[in-house]
């Protein structure tokens, strides 16, 4: 139950995922939609271009040129702009600034121009309503200031006679129509100009170039000097703060003596040499231990020959061994001519003995220094390990020392860095301060433009129309997101919290044709090479996988809301198992629709119910089809029960009848009615061993579904898995072909059902 609460979390925060594939679907299955929105949008946005009046643009083209400032021979910032982004967009900015606007009205008497001091909607509306305190007419220079003086006193009533001045409404509008760019990357500026008229947005450009030209020189004299002044202090300031900064990481270097004449840690370099010495140790050690451990081996052993004198690599011990060598020699002579007792005998077997004694005593003392050799290796090695340990604490606290440092470090760097930006913008403005040449020329005039500008139609539509499919498309995967039902296997466990057990697709004839409820009950006897049946055989798999124990089982195969499938799926998947060879009954437990028994036993005389209510053995009305070998026992006779169906489920009878069923058939299938609109379906989940839940593919409401799991209670511990039925869509045809590729059979549709 943990485990599902915290899929049903899962679900809430990521149960809208959206895969590539589901996407593509979700337009497919909308093309309509998704053509019909661009359509619209395209057509309007048509409509809407031819509406709107015609603009042209007229271009001048001016170049900032830094060759003219060699004269001084000195450098700039103002002057020199090679290279120099911000200086040449700062130039942009003074081309369409207040002042050059505000010159080119006066020259060329913009001010009385329609197209830049036109009354607006608000104004014309006061003008047509009579509301102006004097004819317009009567002075055409004035109708829209008589306007403004209007609007002022009734938006303004306690501060009457306020207007806006003209100046500013006429260069708001006339820089509406100005557009200054930096071509590329390269010194030209693109002065462009909007107007209804050809030649006057060409003679405008040309007008903004020059006085610009004009008042380059002014403009550049009192921005050098504000900028030398900024500097000034600016510098003062960061010079106090890069000495502080400087002085700052040298006493901590001071106090901290921890680095060598290189700038490098010392801890560092120690524990480097101490690691190859801890390296050549442990090698030494090893040795030592082997050879000490192999000549102790042979010595238990008892060998005192070759191998043991190879391991000490002793010339005393060779001596020790030739010697033994020829006293046994000497002896294995003196015995062929002597007896045992005789002196000759009793002088040579003291000399062997005394030579076997020297022999062992020499070892034992060899042997003895390897063990001393191998301690003292091993006390060095620990020794050396020990140490590394400790520098390696020691290394710690001069790398928490160390940040400090590399703070103090990156800071004076900054504030070193900093200062010397400043001070050579400082020397290359003050420089440049007295000097008031020009530095740009007019490249290209502005020609009177042939054809208008705006409004780019074509550009519009298409735009519209992209536009346009874009939202058409994410409405159509917002709809898919809104659908209430299950799409896709994996949504199954982060939707309900239980598993996916299989995908039946829908049962289609051809041409989309439904097939009749009679063939669709016995589809996988009538078709067993279709997909359907396919997907059928693979439920079965599944259920049998999750079977907790061995032994007849009762599988209960339930939907929420009637007409889901449940009923066909419930009769397919016992005709699999009795075309197996499996003992199998399928009961149609739903006494109110009987759905199976009027598709496999119309004609019957008694059901399951009946029996049930005579308190007679149900056994009696199981029917067997000879040619699959299934068993049906249908739900109820025509006669109207006499009891309510909860009631005969309820009672002790159903349990004994179940269990007699039981000991008979291997599989019992009961094919049971909705869980939400009657409480049957509930009941005989505790009389089941495995529970099938069937929802309809893209259909079945989730909220529904998971009511529906929620009235089994504890019996949901027997869920065996959902079942998605109805999986086919025009759009999702792909999806069959999945579900074919996951079993033997190739994707087409039922034979029987065409």
């Amino acid at each position: 139950m943990e485990d599902r609460e915290e899929d049903l979390e899962g679900e809430k925060s990521g149960g809208g995922a959206m895969s590539l594939e589901r996407a593509i679907s979700a337009v497919r299955k909308r093309l309509k939609l998704v053509i019909a929105i661009p359509v619209v949008l395209a057509v309007t946005s048509a409509l809407i271009t031819l509406s709107l009046p015609n603009r042209y643009d007229a271009s001048a083209l001016v170049q900032i040129d830094p060759r003219q400032k060699l004269i001084s021979n000195m450098d700039s910032v103002v002057t020199d702009l090679k290279g120099d982004v911000p200086t040449v967009e700062s130039e942009v900015e003074v081309i369409r600034s207040r002042p050059v606007i505000l010159s080119v009205i006066e020259t060329l008497g913009l001010r009385n121009d329609p197209e830049f001091n036109r009354a607006s909607k608000l104004e014309e509306l006061f003008s047509w309503l009579g509301l102006a305190k004097e004819d317009a007419s009567a002075n055409p220079d004035r109708p829209a200031q008589l306007a403004r003086d209007q609007i002022a006193e009734v938006l303004n009533p306690q501060r009457p006679g306020t207007s806006v001045p003209e100046r500013d409404e006429v260069a708001v509008a006339f820089a509406e129509r100005l557009k200054v760019v930096r071509v590329r990357t390269t010194l030209l500026i693109d002065i462009r100009f909007s107007a209804s008229d050809a030649t006057k947005a060409a003679l405008i450009a040309n007008t903004i170039a020059e006085t610009y030209l004009r008042q380059q020189i002014e403009v550049k004299r009192r921005a050098n000097a504000a900028a030398t002044e900024i500097l000034e202090a600016k510098i003062e300031k960061m010079r106090g703060k890069v000495t502080e900064a400087e002085r700052n990481v040298e006493q901590w270097k001071a106090r901290n003596n921890i680095f060598d004449s290189e700038g490098q840690i010392l801890s560092e370099k120690q524990l480097a040499r101490l690691m190859e010495q801890s390296v050549n140790a442990r090698n030494a050690t090893t040795e030592a231990k082997a050879k000490y451990e192999q000549a102790q081996k042979l010595a238990r052993m008892g060998d005192n020959g070759t191998a043991l004198a190879e391991v000490l690599k002793s010339p005393t011990v060779q001596a020790l061994k030739d010697q033994l060598a020829t006293a046994n020699r000497k002896a294995a002579e003196l015995a062929t001519r002597y007896g045992p007792k005789h002196p000759e005998m009793i002088k040579i077997r003291a000399e062997v003995a005394e030579a076997h004694a020297q022999l062992d005593a020499e070892i034992a003392r060899l042997v003895e220094n390897l063990k001393n050799d191998y301690e003292v290796a091993d006390a060095h090695e620990r020794h050396l390990a020990q140490s590394i340990a400790q520098m390696k604490e020691q290394q710690i606290d001069t790398k928490d020392a160390s940040v400090e440092l590399l703070e103090l470090q990156r800071e004076a760097d900054s504030s070193k860095q900093m200062f010397e930006a400043l001070l050579t913008r400082y020397k290359q403005t003050s420089g440049t301060q007295d000097f008031q040449l020009p530095d740009a020329h007019i490249v290209e005039r502005a020609d009177i433009p042939l054809f208008p500008a705006s409004p780019k139609r074509k550009q519009i539509v298409i735009l519209a129309t992209i536009a346009g499919f874009v939202m058409s498309m994410g409405f159509a995967v917002l709809l898919e997101l809104m659908a209430p039902g299950v799409s896709r296997p994996e949504d199954v466990k982060r939707a309900l919290a239980y598993e996916h057990l299989s995908s039946i697709p829908a049962i289609r004839g051809e041409g989309d044709d439904n097939v009749s409820a009679e063939k669709a009950v016995r589809l996988i006897v009538a078709d067993p090479a279709s997909i359907y049946a396919d997907a059928i055989r693979g439920a079965r798999r599944e259920l049998d996988a999750r079977r907790r124990m061995p032994g007849p089982r009762v599988i209960l195969v339930a939907s929420a809301l009637p007409n889901e499938g449940a009923e066909t799926i419930a009769s397919n998947l016992a005709h699999h198992y009795a075309l197996t060879g499996t003992r199998v009954l399928l009961a149609d437990v739903d006494a109110r629709r009987q759905p199976l028994t009027r598709q496999l036993a119309p004609q019957r005389m008694m059901g399951f119910a009946d029996q049930l209510i005579m308190n007679r053995p149900v056994e009696a009305a199981v029917l067997r089809d000879g040619l699959t070998g299934l068993h049906f026992l249908p739900a109820a006779g025509d006669a109207p029960l006499s009891r309510s169906v909860p009631e005969i489920l309820a009672s002790p009878i159903t349990a004994a009848a179940l269990a007699r069923l039981k000991t008979r058939f291997e599989v019992i299938v009961l094919s049971a009615p909705p869980l939400l609109p009657v409480s049957d379906g509930r009941i005989l989940a505790d009389y089941a061993d495995q529970i099938v839940f069937v929802m309809t593919w893209q259909k079945t409401p989730k909220a529904l579904a998971k009511k529906a799991l929620q009235t089994l209670g504890p019996n949901g511990m027997k869920m065996a898995g959902v079942v998605l039925s109805e999986v086919y869509d025009d759009s999702d045809r792909h999806y069959l072909t999945m579900l074919a590729q996951a079993s033997s059979a190739p994707p087409r549709r039922s034979r029987s059902a065409a």
